[in-house]
């Protein structure tokens, strides 16, 4: 029964966040043809089966049903008509079609006019410039609606990232040795007391800086995604698009991230990397929030976890230099 309820509102959810201006582009489209169709009946006896599809459009909006009427009213313009029509879809084709497809249109539309008024073959072109402009706007909405859907599964794992690294960030400040004060509760067979606290604390808020450098991996990885999709979304063909908003690529890029800001961590404990720009272990003795470790560290397993390039590109430094050793 509950998960019943549970699914129940998540279809609602991702039915309302999903949701597109496309319904009230079919019902504006409705309007149209409707009226475009009213126009051919005063010239001809009346079609019965666009008739039956105009109904259905206007009960039950449908882009596919919007196609099939605007193809099938084409065989039915009249002269001024056709040509009206023809001379407006080759102008919205001249600023939404790639040029090499509207350089083609505009040819045939070229040779027909010097070969006089040829019906047939205009006919056959508007129907061909009209369904690539529908395969054009297919696209458009494929693109939105993937874009959605990568964007809400991101932003998912972002904002669990989030709350977890400041749960992390209020436990740094509520006890001396992080987040193992909490763990011990788990997995010790007797919980931490304060008399069963040792006085060092290093090799338990190492553990904590270690989480930290996890969860600012994976809010770097997550950050990266959304830039990447903003940036993408109209460049990128649709089957690379549709691949970014599947978890299997979400989980891998995010794997990726927090992989590279725990070899990073690892790279700042040895001191192979080591600096004023870089965290300093050595006099870390607890959590200490107003010291630059803590935060540097964020900042530079974030940066690991947000570039797909920094770790590899230190790890071929490092090994560029064991070669020079050898």
């Amino acid at each position: 029964m509950m998960k019943s309820m549970v699914r129940c509102w998540w279809d609602k959810f991702s039915k309302w966040f999903y949701a597109s201006s496309l319904d009230q582009i079919n019902q504006q489209s409705y309007i149209r043809l409707s009226t475009s169709f009213q126009n051919i009946e005063k010239k001809g006896p009346t079609i019965p089966y666009i008739e039956e599809q105009l109904e259905k459009l206007r009960n039950d909006p449908d882009w596919n049903t919007v196609k099939s009427i605007e193809l099938l009213l084409i065989p039915l313009l009249g002269e001024c008509d056709l040509d009206i029509e023809l001379h407006y879809q080759l102008h919205k084709a001249s600023t939404l079609l790639n040029s090499q497809e509207y350089d083609f249109f505009r040819q045939e539309f070229e040779s027909i006019k010097q070969d006089g008024s040829v019906h047939e073959r205009k006919r056959a072109l508007l129907s061909k410039l009209t369904a690539s402009l529908h395969k054009y706007y297919e696209d458009r909405q494929l693109r939105s609606l993937y874009a959605n859907k990568a964007r809400l599964k991101i932003g998912v794992f972002f904002s669990l990232a989030i709350v977890f690294s400041v749960f992390l960030l209020a436990i740094g400040i509520l006890h001396p040795d992080g987040i193992y004060q909490y763990l011990a509760r788990f997995f010790s067979a007797t919980p931490a007391t304060a008399d069963s606290v040792p006085t060092q604390y290093v090799d338990k808020i190492h553990l904590h800086y270690a989480v930290t450098a996890l969860m600012a991996g994976c809010m770097g990885a997550c950050f990266s995604m959304l830039i990447s999709l903003k940036n993408r979304v109209e460049t990128i063909t649709l089957q690379e698009l549709e691949n970014q908003h599947s978890l299997h690529f979400i989980l891998t890029r995010i794997i990726t991230g927090v992989g590279a800001a725990l070899v990073c961590y690892y790279f700042f404990r040895a001191e192979l990397l080591s600096g004023s720009l870089f965290p300093d272990f050595g006099n870390e003795q607890e959590i200490n929030l107003n010291s630059a470790t803590f935060f540097t560290l964020i900042i530079w397993c974030f940066i690991a976890g947000f570039s797909e390039k920094l770790v590899p590109s230190i790890l071929s430094k490092t090994e560029a230099q064991i070669d020079k050793k050898r």
